[in-house]
């Protein structure tokens, strides 16, 4: 079932087209797993107990390797534009060495240092993992309104990370039967869950670049009241409107650039972008659903918000209530 998963996944990354480095990263991290796979199948239907015992250190060997794919998933998720050549060229001379030398000498103290590292690297990657998903969201609250431009599910695969990595220890130092279905099944459960959010991430890398191609159109602040134009952009043109809105679109709809703009939203509104253009759907939101008996779908449009589940779950961390609740009242 696991090796039939990876194939499935392996097959729907090439299929998605390898438009972006993420793709291509992932679709190689999923081939990449499938061939572990096809090798551990290989020594699974090897006849003879004396050949399955000789082959669990190569195997376990094979499955350490996945600990720095993982990272650089990872790190390209959280930053999209950092370069990872050395860091992966450090890892794999890393890896291919200690496997060496384990071939060379047959020494348990290889395996087993390796296997030990291998474990505290995991650890760190946890660690790392939550702060970058932390750190990176921030940075799309002050770039962009669209909540679905979010990285906030990969706290549930860090999760299911810490959780896989406990089972792979058990089932490495203790061979159970039990232990090693519950391995596959939550690494079936995981890689489906990662190649299905690297499809849906694919919005917010062309969101990326869009902003990237738009910054560099950006004007000089110029000399009116700058407040005054911010104000009008909200009350008057209700610019919040744009499901799509960025930091960059207002900064030139206001005249000025992204940078005044943020600092002024931070420091002065004590707020983030996000969260400033979110304040104004809701309450264009609000006045629809006291004065009109329009479906809920039809306000979450005409408010700004991208989907109804996107209004009615930010309408709810706002308000305490939910729009329903709020019309009845």
């Amino acid at each position: 079932m696991l090796v039939m998963a990876q194939l499935v996944c392996t097959v729907a990354m090439y299929y998605k087209g390898q438009r972006n480095d993420l793709q291509k990263m992932m679709f190689r991290f999923m081939l990449y797993l499938l061939l572990i796979s096809v090798v551990e199948l290989s020594f699974f239907y090897m006849s003879g107990q004396q050949m399955s015992a000789l082959s669990a250190p190569e195997t376990d060997f094979l499955e350490m390797t996945v600990v720095p794919c993982a990272l650089f998933i990872l790190i390209r998720l959280t930053t999209p534009r950092q370069k990872m050549l050395r860091l992966i060229a450090v890892n794999a001379v890393v890896y291919l060495t200690a496997f060496i030398l384990y071939l060379v000498t047959g020494s348990a103290i290889v395996y087993q240092t390796t296997l030990v590292l291998t474990v505290i690297y995991s650890l760190g990657i946890l660690v790392y993992g939550y702060f970058a998903v932390e750190r990176f969201n921030r940075q799309l609250e002050s770039d962009f309104s669209d909540e679905e431009l979010s990285l906030y599910w990969l706290k549930y695969i860090v999760c299911l990370y810490a959780g896989m990595l406990l089972l792979w220890l058990v089932d490495t130092f203790y061979n159970s039967e039990i232990m090693a279905t519950l391995y596959n099944f939550i690494m079936i459960v995981l890689l489906g869950l990662f190649c299905y959010f690297v499809y849906r991430q694919e919005d917010m890398l062309k969101a990326l670049d869009n902003l990237d191609k738009e910054e560099k159109k950006e004007g000089c602040v110029k000399a009116y009241e700058f407040e005054g134009r911010f104000r009008k952009v909200f009350e008057e043109e209700k610019i919040y409107l744009n499901p799509k809105l960025n930091i960059v679109e207002l900064s030139m709809a206001v005249g000025t650039n992204r940078t005044y703009i943020s600092n002024y939203i931070n420091q002065q509104l004590h707020t983030t972008f996000y969260e400033y253009v979110n304040k104004w759907r809701v309450k264009r939101a609000k006045k629809l659903l006291s004065s009109t008996s329009l479906p809920l779908e039809d306000i979450a449009t005409q408010s700004g918000f991208n989907s109804l589940s996107s209004f009615r779950r930010y309408f709810t961390k706002s308000m305490g209530t939910t729009p329903q609740a709020f019309r009845k009242e």
